[in-house]
């Protein structure tokens, strides 16, 4: 008897037990998609495959260096200075009403994106990332003193939306609407000419010529578009669900906000212009020497 119970249960298979790991299997699911969300703000980091944790730790370095420069943070201190003469008990209520003050956004927090040779900055107010990448590409040119290893571009984002073409055409009204409406004194609008750089990543439901079509249609008439040396820039990057949009200045002289182009573009164009002088100086003496012979020869 015992026997054949334990034979019928010998052919039981033992009930395996499960262990769940919520916070695992969250995190691991989290950093495995594109984390960037409608309304983010941010700078988009381009760097080479496989150096992109690296990449975000140059990023986050020098985004939070430049800002501090553009954006000199509060200080939290900043409080009466005389908490030694304060009572216990008006003390002891300072440091609760402070513990219920919510806590302060970060102004710059890495957002997973699951792509490669792609990280995402997430920047806060009062912080503007066109503005910030401006001005630090800008005295990267100056300079040209190398301020990361790993990073090849900055893309700067003001607005983020749904990549339909309905949502990027309400986002790129709010957007533009402080560079495409300026008036004159005498009330005239001021034409500005501009250009349309796009790029459509793992996205398959709309196209790049869409975008650059509904784009340059919202930017609405009495303004010409100009590839070459356009006054504003508009920049759309479509990755997956998403599309990011900015305004920037001076995109083609700062070589498209490339890192490794802007490097050495001062020794190029002292090298052009050496090379412009020297051919101006040797065609100079050409004609002094035919001058010379045209006068021995009479």
């Amino acid at each position: 008897m015992s026997k054949r119970g334990n034979q019928n249960g010998g052919n039981k298979k033992k009930k395996q037990k499960i262990y769940h790991c919520a916070k695992e299997n969250s995190t691991k699911s989290h950093h495995n998609k594109f984390n960037v969300t409608p309304g983010m703000a941010g700078v988009l980091v381009m760097c080479s495959r496989g150096k992109e944790s690296r990449a975000v730790k140059e990023a986050l370095d020098v985004l939070s260096r430049y800002g501090d420069e553009l954006y000199p943070p509060e200080a939290n201190d900043a409080e009466d200075s005389d908490d030694e003469e304060l009572d216990l008990e008006a003390s002891i209520a300072k440091e609760v009403a402070a513990l219920k003050k919510p806590t302060a956004k970060k102004r710059y927090s890495n957002i997973t994106t699951a792509t490669d040779c792609v990280a995402f900055i997430r920047i806060s107010p009062p912080v503007n990332p066109s503005k910030l990448v401006h001005h630090m590409l800008t005295e990267l040119k100056e300079t040209q003193k190398y301020m990361t290893r790993y990073i090849s571009r900055f893309l700067p984002v003001e607005k983020s939306c749904n990549a339909h073409i309905a949502d990027i055409e309400v986002a790129a009204k709010a957007l533009f609407e402080p560079h495409f409406t300026q008036k004159d004194s005498e009330g005239n609008l001021i034409s500005r000419k501009f250009a349309v750089a796009c790029r459509v990543r793992n996205c398959t439901k709309i196209d790049r010529m869409s975008i650059i079509n509904a784009l340059a249609a919202t930017v609405g008439p009495g303004h010409k578009v100009d590839l070459q040396e356009p006054e504003l820039t508009i920049i759309a990057e479509v990755c997956q669900t998403v599309c990011m949009l900015s305004v920037v200045d001076d995109f083609n002289e700062l070589k498209k906000y490339n890192v490794e182009s802007i490097l050495g573009s001062n020794k190029k164009a002292e090298s052009a212009a050496t090379a412009a002088t020297t051919k101006e100086a040797e065609v100079e003496a050409d004609e002094e020497v035919k001058v010379n012979e045209t006068k021995e020869q009479s």
